[in-house]
């Protein structure tokens, strides 16, 4: 078995990591960029590199790893489909609700692994989190809230392609971080969510760069002044399945917020909450019984999440039977999360507007 990967850029990296930990051969990769599509192969141990994604298709190649902006995701990984191939894809899965069901759909048809990377789930506390939450004696869930905080785009900052609509879609905190925060809860509650209400703020929509970097318009650095269309943060408002209400904040400007990712899930018995930055503490209580901390003392961090999603991923590659319940997140999985972000720009267009998924 050997893998391909498209893409060579940040993520793709942690995806050679784990590939190789699978002692799985690095079979090809393409980047748009022939020179850093070779370093690439030099570092991993590529077997051959190029700019032409045809490679993807030899027959030698039997799964592949798709690190692109999501722009160009739906027509490679349908192209990828076609050819037989086992897909994981970074997310979002792509940008049209309509694209996203086909290869879904696509995908099941053909009885074909694939797996899109939502791999907080992967954390310890989270895997325990879900089975808490579904045991009888918590009770039906009532409430999930949350957030998920970071600080990476607070001015200055460098620009890139997420900033690029025709690259990166409409969406940006939504799409990065609140479509993690969407998957994990929906994951540990074993709930759907079933409508949302949005509002998005966009801060400093004129902006200037200069050097690669993107200032507020205020510092005066010189270079150029470039319009920024999508949100730095979503206040969003939710209902689930089975009547259970919630919240979440997505932001990606709260200076300090390296990667802080909160759930709580309130059931009728029980409370549960736990976050990325203490990931490996699992809280949970009942009335009047104070508060029990589960602790995961050889837990994994974030990374370690990439690999234990991919290991799961090519457990049943190399099976090739498709779970009907995998733990990483399939690909009608990543169709929703598309529907979700989707709905959320819907309602933020129109005034926080209750709109159903």
């Amino acid at each position: 078995m050997k893998a391909g990967i498209l893409g060579a850029g940040f993520v793709a990296h942690t995806h050679a990591a784990a590939i190789k930990g699978e002692n799985v051969t690095i079979g090809a990769v393409v980047d748009i960029d022939l020179q850093n599509a070779g370093d690439f192969a030099d570092k991993w141990g590529a077997e051959t590199y190029d700019t032409d994604a045809s490679v993807l298709l030899e027959d030698d190649i039997t799964v592949v790893h798709v690190c692109t902006p999501p722009n160009l995701h739906y027509e490679m990984v349908k192209n990828l489909l076609e050819a037989g191939k086992h897909v994981l894809c970074e997310k979002p899965l792509c940008l049209e609700n309509s694209q996203a069901e086909e290869l879904a759909s696509y995908a099941k048809d053909k009885g074909l692994i694939c797996a899109v990377n939502y791999n907080v789930r992967f954390h310890q506390a989270c895997q325990e989190a879900a089975k808490i939450v579904s045991a009888e004696d918590f009770g039906p869930v009532y409430l999930i809230h949350g957030s998920y905080l970071q600080e990476f785009h607070v001015l200055p900052n460098p620009t890139g392609w997420r900033y690029d609509p025709k690259l990166a879609g409409k969406m940006r905190a939504v799409t990065e971080i609140g479509s993690h925060w969407m998957d994990i809860a929906q994951y540990i509650s074993s709930k759907k969510i079933t409508m949302v209400s949005a509002v998005f703020g966009n801060f400093n929509p004129s902006r200037t760069v200069k050097d690669g970097i993107m200032y507020h318009p205020s510092a005066n650095p010189g270079g150029d002044t470039v319009d920024v269309l999508s949100e730095d943060a979503a206040t969003v408002n939710i209902r689930f399945s089975d009547g259970a209400i919630g919240t979440a904040l997505f932001s990606e400007i709260s200076q300090g917020r390296i990667n802080r990712l909160t759930l709580e899930v309130t059931g009728c018995e029980q409370n549960l909450w736990w976050n990325s930055e203490d990931n490996n503490m699992l809280y949970t209580s009942r009335k009047g019984e104070g508060v029990n901390k589960q602790v995961f003392a050889f837990g994994n961090g974030f990374t370690d999440t990439f690999r234990s999603l991919i290991g799961a991923f090519y457990t049943d590659v190399r099976t090739g039977i498709k779970p009907e319940k995998p733990v990483y997140p399939s690909f009608e999985e990543g169709a929703r999360i598309v529907r979700l972000c989707n709905a959320l720009q819907e309602s933020a267009q129109h005034d926080a507007l209750w709109v159903e998924v």
